[in-house]
Formats: C-alpha cells, sequence, structure tokens
C-alpha cells in the first residue's frame, strides 16, 4: 500500500444566505474570511479562526440555484473547545443562535451546551477544567 497522508482540513455548511451565515460565524466565534469563490453555480466562503492557520476549515456555500438548504438530521453538531463556554454561549446567542440545551456538566469539570446557529446548524460547546 502506496504512503497516503490524510489529514481533517474543512467542514462544508450549506446556506440559503451566504451573508447572513458569515455575520454569525463572524460574530459568535471570531471566524474571519480567508478566501472565496464565486462560480457560476455557487458562491463559497473559506473561513477560519486567527491564529490557527493551517487547522480545520469552516466553508460556507450558497448555491446560486436556490435549492433547499434545509439542515437535516443525519449528522451530529459542531463541537467546539472553549475555556469560557458562559461568554462564548452568550456570543453566539447574542449573534442569533438559539440555545438548545442549558450549559450541563455531563462529568465533574466537563460542561457542555447546545446550540443551533440562524441557519439551523446544530453546535456543541464543551468546557474541561476551570
Amino acid at each position: 500500500m502506496p504512503d497516503i497522508t490524510i489529514r481533517l482540513s474543512f467542514i462544508k455548511l450549506s446556506v440559503a444566505d451566504l451573508e447572513e451565515a458569515f455575520a454569525f460565524w463572524r460574530d459568535a466565534f471570531g471566524f474571519v474570511k480567508t478566501n472565496s469563490y464565486d462560480e457560476p453555480d455557487f458562491l463559497e466562503y473559506i473561513l477560519g479562526i486567527p491564529g490557527q492557520e493551517g487547522g480545520l476549515s469552516l466553508m460556507l456555500l450558497q448555491y446560486k440555484d436556490g435549492r433547499d438548504t434545509t439542515v437535516g438530521g443525519g449528522h451530529g453538531p459542531i463541537g467546539f473547545s472553549t475555556n469560557d463556554i458562559v461568554t462564548t454561549l452568550e456570543n453566539a446567542l447574542a449573534a442569533g443562535g438559539t440555545k438548545t440545551m442549558d450549559i450541563t456538566e455531563v462529568v465533574p469539570g466537563v460542561r457542555v451546551c447546545l446550540l443551533e446557529s440562524p441557519q439551523g446548524h446544530e453546535i456543541e460547546l464543551v468546557q474541561a477544567g476551570g
């Protein structure tokens, strides 16, 4: 078998309104646009978190034909680790997110909560320690 290197590099979310979705991810979590594509069939933004260059990217995709981008139940949440779950949740709610589960201690020292983006994508916040 040949020597193959594989690295998880991005998560792509389909959205109906690219600018609205970008505003949420920027305001809630500090994402910045690192690149974009305007192709005949779609618009796409590549987002990253400053200081985490070379890490996982979040890509937002808007098809130009107006196809359905309703979020289904066939996947789990996008997960974020944070050192301050309360402030991170408050920022996401202020940016338009909707809390779906209160901050809960699942095991000693590990707190989690769930929310949805304005586009319906599920997000899980995790704080371990502190």
